[in-house]
């Protein structure tokens, strides 16, 4: 589908390209508009993937690239089981050898598995701001060190709130994690966001049923 796509794609370059020469449109010209294409195409996919509050154009975003594996992962947070969310990042780790992207997804796996212990040796190994501080007040919240889950150097503004709404959800307060998981989401945007709302939905189906 991807290949038929770029082939009209570049087919209408192309005839753009015929119908601006027999036109006579100097080449700076055409240059000029080819490179105004190319630079709101770019800007969309920017726009889509960090900075849009419509989930209807992520998640269409994510289902059509859902075979390149970080956004196969939010697609089986979306519509997966968790065995299929599990096998998704697997596939993360194995692909990615930057320290920062394999052992951030290590860290998600450990934590998906219920498994602090190894959650807590892979954050410790991520190696790079805000993300090792977002998993080490993360694994705070979990075991309710309410002291040791907030830090300064969690600078997305999503961070903090998301590690209140899991602390909220360690002490089983439903009020509380509907109130930070919101205000997380409202503070996220893009994939960000998708990520979020999914994850928290899947902590309160797991909070209603306690």
């Amino acid at each position: 589908m991807k290949i038929v796509k770029l082939t009209f794609f570049y087919l209408a370059i192309i005839l753009l390209a015929l119908t601006l020469s027999l036109a006579g449109v100097r080449l700076s010209i055409s240059l000029g508009i080819f490179a105004l294409i190319a630079i709101g195409m770019i800007y969309r996919h920017i726009h889509i993937l960090y900075r849009t509050n419509n989930m209807e154009q992520v998640d269409k975003w994510v289902k059509n690239h859902r075979k390149e594996p970080i956004f196969a992962a939010l697609y089986a947070s979306a519509y997966g089981t968790k065995e299929e969310q599990i096998q998704a990042i697997d596939v993360i780790i194995h692909h990615y050898k930057q320290p920062a992207i394999k052992y951030n997804y290590l860290f998600i796996k450990a934590i998906m598995e219920e498994n602090l212990g190894a959650a807590k040796v892979a954050a410790r190994q991520i190696d790079k701001e805000p993300l090792t501080s977002y998993a080490l007040c993360y694994i705070a919240a979990l075991e309710g060190r309410s002291a040791d889950m907030r830090s300064d150097k969690l600078t997305q503004p999503w961070m903090q709130p998301a590690i209140e709404a899991v602390y909220a959800c360690t002490i089983k307060d439903e009020a509380k994690f509907r109130q930070f998981a919101d205000a997380s989401i409202h503070q996220a945007r893009g994939i960000q966001k998708y990520g979020l709302i999914h994850n928290f939905k899947q902590m309160e189906d797991e909070l209603v049923k306690a």
